[in-house]
């Protein structure tokens, strides 16, 4: 759980004596796939930390659709707006496969808080970064059309998940159905979307894989020729 501790950005400039303290106040929870973590609305007791698997953060329009607002990974950090503010949750968290999270209460995390500032200016600069991401989608979604959206989307997912490699990034893409709940749009429309790209040869399926290579150059062409 230390060296875990250690490659997380949160906590990446602690101390031997403060990764301990850490250590000793979390906990750990397994969820199936589809498993509902946090619920929206209800009050916000822990911050989680994903130790394996991925989850997805939504909500519901006033129609009753799912809005994903963000897909997070191995590493990831949430639930800690309502450890703040302690306000109720503003959103739902739901594993997307298998997951386990570490799991630290609100008493105890205020009191590392207080201990260790350098801790508590990293959570704010974690919960601005959420927000600006946030942001972008909502601008993405009222602005753009839906090419648009899947380019400057796809984009800003190889950036955070892919690993380059000869100019072109290998990633493994959310289902198309994912996708569309993020970008407020039908999977059909973004199966066909990828699918142009895929006869266009900017994105590449990788045998035996679950995995893709997307030519960014050609991705940044296709972005500046809609300005």
């Amino acid at each position: 759980m230390k060296t875990f501790f250690k490659n997380i950005y949160l906590f990446s400039e602690l101390n031997d004596s403060e990764f301990d303290a850490i250590t000793a106040l979390a906990t750990t929870q397994r969820f199936a796939k589809h498993n509902v973590i946090v619920q929206e609305g209800e009050q916000g007791e822990s911050l989680y930390i994903i130790l394996e698997g991925s989850v997805k953060i939504s909500t519901y329009s006033c129609d009753g659709r799912e809005v994903i607002l963000s897909l997070l990974e191995q590493g990831a950090i949430f639930g800690e707006m309502s450890l703040l503010d302690k306000r109720p949750r503003s959103a739902n968290v739901t594993s997307l496969e298998a997951t386990r999270v570490v799991q630290i209460r609100r008493k105890h995390f205020e009191q590392l808080l207080l201990k260790m500032p350098s801790l508590t200016i990293k959570l704010l600069t974690e919960v601005v970064s959420r927000l600006r991401r946030t942001s972008i989608i909502l601008e993405r979604i009222s602005t753009m059309d839906v090419p648009h959206r899947l380019y400057s989307y796809l984009q800003d997912f190889c950036e955070r998940f892919g690993e380059l490699k000869d100019k072109q990034m290998r990633v493994q893409l959310p289902t198309h159905q994912l996708i569309a709940d993020q970008l407020s749009t039908s999977r059909e429309t973004i199966s066909r979307a990828i699918s142009s790209l895929k006869k266009e040869k900017i994105i590449c399926p990788i045998p035996n894989s679950r995995s893709v290579c997307i030519d960014m150059d050609a991705l940044e062409t296709l972005l500046f020729s809609m300005q």
